[in-house]
């Protein structure tokens, strides 16, 4: 996947639109590539990347693990597939 100046940040747009709809917040860390995923439950991810669209997710265990953090972590995992395919389909729309 060829990245352009637009990527990173359409790709931040459209995922902070789809965490919203699970009330998840997202914070940018200072360094680059790397983000912290808060969901109502207080559980913490992060996200990050060497290369993208290659994104990691990890969870951070501040706490017990329980069904409701799995099903947060499905939900972001889904939108982070979802937003990067969007993302390379809008790409192969414009070089055509």
């Amino acid at each position: 996947m060829e990245i352009t100046s637009n990527t990173i940040p359409e790709f931040e747009k459209l995922f902070r639109e789809k965490l919203h709809l699970n009330n998840c917040k997202l914070k940018k860390k200072k360094q680059e590539n790397n983000y912290e995923i808060i969901t109502p439950a207080k559980d913490i991810f992060l996200m990050y990347w060497c290369e993208f669209p290659e994104i990691k997710l990890v969870y951070q265990p501040i706490g017990i693990r329980t069904q409701q953090t799995m099903v947060y972590e499905q939900a972001i995992r889904s939108h982070i597939n979802f937003c990067v395919s969007n993302i390379q389909e809008s790409m192969k729309l414009n070089v055509n």
